[in-house]
């Protein structure tokens, strides 16, 4: 009988694809539950639909990192504790995460309410686009657990030894987001606000899908371990953060350079963007666990192996994107554009410049979590925000000067570039200390 590949006993190659596979084709699914709310918001409403969800983003995103700054941290006291074998720690600790991940969150919907249109108003809303926004924003804000349950969900099930799981949430979510993109915005017309309960609804759905496979136990943990999940999982909230701004003073570049055709054009391109961002994320989520683990069981020579492997599938992952987009961006764009001949025209010179970025982006992401998963934050989060914004505000403010509008989309590839200055040297520093173990 076939031995099952575990944490424990499992070959680091056919145990990172156990992890990978799963958790890649599930970030594929969210991306693709991503791109489905964006067609329908093209064909219900039209590219104002698409702008007011860009200029959402930063304010889903700030909600984002808080989430995975809980997840990811707690994930990686409870992988480490699960290598020590101190099963009755890492199931306390669960519960633990989840406590602050309600709290936390709750907590922060409620202040952004309270002050929304002074929120929006910082987001660069403008009057006109201000009605869309308001139904989009403030139900994502008040629906933000059920939004951001998976997160929860399937960080934990991984460490649960169950990748596969992931796949059958994500399944759940997308066809639970057609469905009901299809009910609320074009047969009830519902607009923006059909999008976002459709959103939270079908996240949800998702989570609970995977709860049940779960193993929680009594509350358990110091101030001492609520400070090291905040800590561990601090890279990831910058790295989040960092996007989030970088959005926003994109958003307030674009806007006064292009206006808010431009910033539809920004909108496909992020969505387009988030296929393959979301497959090299899926990639180091799968390092995560297996790096932990090994971390606490002193297995340094397996640590090595799948950081090796998941290099080398980022670098496929990169290769084969920018080749496909090379040769399908153009009918991909125009499913967006809803027959808009200049947001198409424009759209397609912008992803031609953004596509670069897929040839370097997957050493920094890979780096960034890899330094997470070795308790090394502040590592990640240097890698992190270089990548997400240091690298790019310098490019961003210089190059616009010197060739116009291109040099706003040549910001993001330059600043990878510039970044893999950091994450490399970092990388094989940290590997040497780690032989010393």
């Amino acid at each position: 009988m076939a031995q099952n590949i575990t944490l424990e006993n499992g070959c680091v190659k056919k145990l990172f694809f156990k992890f990978a596979i799963p958790s890649i084709l599930g970030m594929l699914i969210v991306s693709l539950q991503m791109i489905v709310d964006g067609i329908f918001l093209s064909k219900g409403i039209g590219s104002i639909g698409l702008a007011a969800v860009n200029l959402s983003m930063p304010l889903i995103n700030l909600f984002l990192s808080i989430a995975l700054m809980i997840c990811v941290g707690g994930g990686v006291l409870v992988g480490i504790a699960s290598g020590n074998k101190n099963i009755t720690k890492a199931e306390g600790l669960t519960t633990l995460t989840l406590v602050l991940f309600f709290s936390v969150l709750l907590s922060l919907s409620i202040l952004v309410l309270i002050n929304f249109k002074s929120v929006t108003s910082l987001l660069g809303v403008t009057e006109e686009i201000y009605p869309y926004v308001k139904n989009y924003l403030s139900i994502l804000v008040a629906g933000s657990v059920f939004f951001n349950m998976p997160i929860f969900t399937e960080t934990f099930i991984r460490i649960a030894g169950k990748p596969n799981q992931v796949f059958i949430s994500a399944l759940v979510c997308f066809i639970g987001n057609v469905f009901l993109d299809f009910i609320f915005i074009i047969q009830l017309g519902m607009g923006m606000e059909g999008a976002a309960i459709a959103t939270c609804f079908a996240n949800m759905l998702g989570a609970l899908t995977l709860i049940p496979h779960i193993k929680f136990g009594k509350l358990a943990g110091s101030l001492n371990d609520v400070k090291d999940i905040f800590y561990n999982g601090s890279s990831e909230m910058l790295t989040t953060v960092s996007s989030a701004i970088t959005t926003f003073i994109f958003n307030i570049i674009v806007m006064k350079n292009i206006g808010i055709l431009g910033i539809s054009a920004l909108s496909i391109v992020f969505y387009v963007n988030s296929i393959v961002n979301i497959s090299l994320y899926g990639l180091s989520q799968a390092l995560q666990p297996i790096v932990s683990y090994n971390l606490g069981a002193k297995r340094i020579d397996k640590i090595k192996d799948v950081l090796k492997i998941s290099l080398k599938s980022g670098a496929a992952i990169g290769i084969v994107a920018f080749i496909a987009m090379q040769i399908f961006g153009e009918s991909l764009i125009n499913i967006f554009s809803n027959g808009d001949k200049k947001l198409a025209s424009l759209t397609n010179d912008v992803i031609f410049f953004f596509t670069f970025t897929y040839l370097l982006s997957f050493i920094n992401i890979i780096s960034s979590s890899f330094h997470t998963s070795i308790e090394k934050p502040l590592e990640s989060a240097f890698i992190s925000c270089g990548r997400s914004i240091i690298f790019v505000m310098i490019p961003l403010f210089s190059l616009p000067i010197i060739l116009g509008d291109i040099g706003i989309w040549l910001a993001t590839p330059i600043a990878e570039l510039l970044c893999l200055g950091v994450s490399i040297p970092l990388m094989i520093k940290s590997l040497k200390k780690l032989t010393l173990i």
